[in-house]
């Protein structure tokens, strides 16, 4: 049997540790498995069994090795080809197998050990001299035995509190030491029921009798009867609330001991259920087309399938019927969608027509809720799920197919924290390693998934027609240039585009009107200085929200409530600058005082249910115009929307990025394409001061159009779909020392890359949260091998810290930056 068993900790460290194996724990131990060990003086973590085995690298001597503390499952929690998932993200995205670990298990299942204070035993302290700190914590301790790390912080009003921690241990004084705090339990609710004692008919007459006096506790002991006879469980909460009464009514029938409580272990996730039957789906003939084209090229191979669809095209219906076939062949099916903004209409669907075996998982569920579904998915409760790209991880024992919808779109990329990887390309991986089908679908699709269909890498499936017979809309381009001389254009709104509004509401038609920007303006400016307020931790101009009367920094938070007087000069001059959503939304309300304008973004869409409360309000007509953010661009289908307004695309055109048109063409079409969706006719007006740009003369031509005349610029200068993109960040926050320590890393790195290192530069952003931030970039060409890659920058970094080493500064790997 084998002696060590190598561990996943999640932690940013270069390799996994090896830890003895018990001999109790020999034959209940396997990969996948998760096990609590000891790491350093005397912190305790949950970690991941990767492999078992009985050799150790040189140098390492066995007894010497710490051995498992416990294992926590009965059964590995992930299957192998999910552990070399892991790896691969780790190997590919140059990070470590740790920083893997922790974002792809949810929190709740991984409990850990936290510090615990408590005073020393017989410690006569009142006479001691003590200075006031010292003091409230041992008065504190008096009282409540044992405080936590959080607790102490509170107690002291103070952030660093482990050195004063320390020196009152070292004197005698307190005690600290680890606990492992379990991070998930069950949900429970109480119920109430008729006590063994009071069941019988002489038990009830006497407890009716006794509660002739207190009719508040009568009618509650009356309920719980009448529950007993319907052999029911009756809810505390629910019932007291009904009665109009408090708690200590259950209490005293509880003293009594007319009655018990019950706690009974719910489910999380039960708010989330479906009440209607699955329903079937009937398919157009080009959508059948397509799905027979799809099946023929599966049968080829298992190649990943670009199922490339003009914008209303039924893409869900196609995606639903192979999700259908998975599950007719016993197997699960994981539906990926870039962001939590998409699941609402698309899991009424995906739940109409698989009910309840249909689960969801997004970033807005909390860790409890997170292991339930979790738990659901592993024991096969859930045979599909929708989620957005942590979904990716989740532990499906019989995956069968994995449907990647917009899988252009950027949120698929993580950014913060480590593992950055993009969900569409690890399914793609994902797919080939457990044979299985990915669909790629998207009406614009990125360049490098189109480049690899033409190059026969994946499968392309094209669906040329929307669904019902629908149009696509007709495409106005509206001349800002002109208007304004004109005195067409109002600063917001062109009189073209008011009229066309006018005219669609008059029809009962509704309205959805983009602009990238939310808040009221992205800036104020000075009159009489000409200054803009800034955020004080990055280099970024504050943004003006109207209703809570702040200025708000997009990138750290921060909040300046300073919003009328110029805090460089002085003076009450503060102008507004730009377009926000909240602006626009004002404005169109007072332009259409008796209509329903609702607003979609960040600021108005925070609750969990606030996006899901608002896209229902909308579908059911409630709300006549929708202004918003890039939310209102992807995958919303509203048969009554027939009028779509641009306020300005221009921000989106001048974007300094080499992808600038290629998203700006993806973001146009797809809002776009939310015009038109049923028999009506649907026309989009975008304004601009650019109406000759080549995004804009080419969103009524084809994609492909679009992409080859686009990419053709993009191989003469190396850049992808040509090349892979490695960028390299360094943050610290000493601008003067990461200028020198970007030099010193230019001259370990340049040998090593030649030509194809660029920088380093400053980023867009070159302050955050008061990091500065410096950039490298690699073009990767095809002949570089990965490993070799990969060894060659650790080589690099090794170098960089053993000459000078750098606790503070942060180094940052981004492999396929968006």
């Amino acid at each position: 049997m084998p002696s060590y068993a190598e561990v996943i900790l999640p932690l940013a460290v270069k390799s996994n540790f090896h830890y003895r194996i018990l001999p109790s724990q020999q034959d209940q131990l396997a990969p996948g498995m998760r096990v609590l060990v000891n790491f350093g003086r005397s912190r305790i973590y949950t970690g991941m069994v990767r492999r078992l085995t009985d050799t150790l690298e040189e140098g390492i001597v066995g007894e010497n090795l710490k051995a498992i503390d416990e294992v926590l499952d009965e059964e590995p929690m992930l299957s192998e080809e999910h552990l070399k998932l892991m790896d691969w993200v780790a190997f590919y995205y140059c990070c470590t197998p740790g920083e893997v670990f922790k974002t792809a298990i949810p929190t709740g299942l991984k409990p850990e050990s936290a510090l615990r204070v408590e005073m020393t035993q017989d410690l006569i302290w009142e006479d001691l001299q003590l200075d006031d700190k010292e003091y409230m914590l041992l008065e504190a301790l008096s009282i409540q035995p044992v405080l936590t790390l959080p607790e102490v912080a509170k107690i002291w009003d103070i952030s660093t509190i482990r050195p004063r921690l320390k020196n009152m241990e070292s004197r005698g004084l307190i005690r600290t030491y680890q606990e492992v705090e379990e991070k998930y339990s069950p949900k429970t609710k109480t119920y109430l029921r008729l006590a063994p004692d009071a069941q019988s008919d002489q038990a009830l007459e006497a407890a009716f009798d006794a509660l002739e006096r207190a009719p508040s506790q009568l009618d509650l002991f009356m309920r719980v009867v009448q529950a007993y006879y319907q052999d029911k469980l009756l809810p505390q909460t629910e019932t007291l609330k009904e009665l109009g009464q408090g708690a200590g009514t259950a209490k005293a029938l509880v003293d009594k001991g007319l009655i018990v409580r019950e706690e009974v272990k719910v489910d999380r996730l039960e708010l989330y259920g479906y009440e209607h039957e699955p329903q079937t789906l009937e398919l157009n003939a080009d959508q059948q087309r397509a799905l027979g084209e799809i099946r023929e090229k599966l049968a080829e191979s298992l190649k990943p399938v670009l199922l490339h669809g003009i914008t209303g095209s039924g893409k869900t219906f196609l995606y639903i019927e192979l999700i259908r076939e998975a599950l007719e062949r016993g197997e699960q099916a994981l539906y990926l969608l870039p962001e939590i903004t998409l699941t609402k209409q698309i899991v009424d669907r995906v739940r109409a027509a698989f009910g309840e075996k249909v689960g969801i998982y997004h970033s807005r569920f909390n860790d409890a809720e997170r292991v339930e579904i979790w738990q659901k998915v592993r024991r096969g409760e859930y045979q599909v799920v929708v989620g957005v790209r942590s979904a990716m991880f989740l532990p499906f024992p019989k995956l069968g197919a994995i449907m990647v919808d917009e899988e252009h779109d950027s949120s698929f990329k993580q950014h913060e924290p480590a593992p950055r990887y993009n969900a569409r390309d690890v399914a793609v991986y994902y797919g080939l390693l457990r044979k299985i089908p990915v669909i790629l679908g998207s009406a614009t699709p990125s360049f490098e998934t189109y480049r690899n269909a033409e190059l026969g890498k994946y499968h392309k499936v094209v669906l040329e027609k929307r669904a019902v017979e629908a149009t696509l809309p007709q495409i106005e381009i509206l001349d800002l240039r002109g208007l304004r001389k004109e005195k067409k254009f109002d600063g917001i709104f062109s009189k073209r585009l008011i009229e066309a509004i006018n005219d669609t509401l008059a029809r009962d038609e509704q309205v959805i009107l983009f602009q990238n920007r939310r808040g009221y303006s992205p800036y104020l400016i000075c009159e009489n200085c000409g200054h803009t307020p800034q955020c004080i931790n990055c280099d970024i101009s504050l943004t003006f929200h109207k209703e809570r009367q702040h200025l708000r920094c997009h990138y750290c938070g921060h909040t300046d409530f300073n919003v009328n007087k110029c805090p460089e000069c002085g003076h009450y001059a503060l102008k507004r600058g730009g377009i926000g959503t909240e602006r626009i939304a004002e404005a169109i309300k007072e332009l259409f005082p008796d209509r329903v304008v609702e607003r979609m973004d960040m600021d108005t869409t925070r609750g969990k249910s606030s996006y899901q409360h608002l896209i229902s309000r909308f579908e059911a007509g409630q709300i006549d115009i929708l202004v918003g953010t890039q939310m209102v661009s992807k995958g919303l289908d509203f048969e009554n929307v027939t009028l779509v307004g641009v306020i300005l695309a221009d921000q989106l055109l001048t974007f300094p990025d080499f992808r600038a048109y290629e998203r700006s063409y993806q973001l146009l079409t797809q809002v776009s394409g939310r015009a038109g969706r049923s028999t009506k006719q649907g026309h989009v007006f975008i304004q601009s001061y650019m109406p000759d740009n080549v995004v804009l003369t080419s969103l009524q031509s084809p994609f492909q159009k679009f992409y080859e005349r686009e990419v053709r610029e993009r191989e003469q200068v190396s850049y992808p779909p040509f090349t892979r993109i490695m960028r390299i960040e360094f943050r610290h926050k000493d601008r003067a020392f990461i200028l020198q320590e970007s030099v010193r890393l230019d001259r370990i790195l340049r040998p090593l890359f030649g030509g194809t290192l660029l920088g380093p530069d400053f980023a867009l952003v070159a302050r955050v949260r008061n990091q500065y931030r410096m950039q490298f970039m690699i073009k990767l060409g095809k002949g570089l091998d990965p490993a070799s890659l990969r060894r060659a920058l650790q080589d690099a970094f090794d170098q960089y810290y053993q000459e000078a080493p750098v606790k503070s500064l942060r180094i940052v790997v981004d492999v396929d930056p968006v």
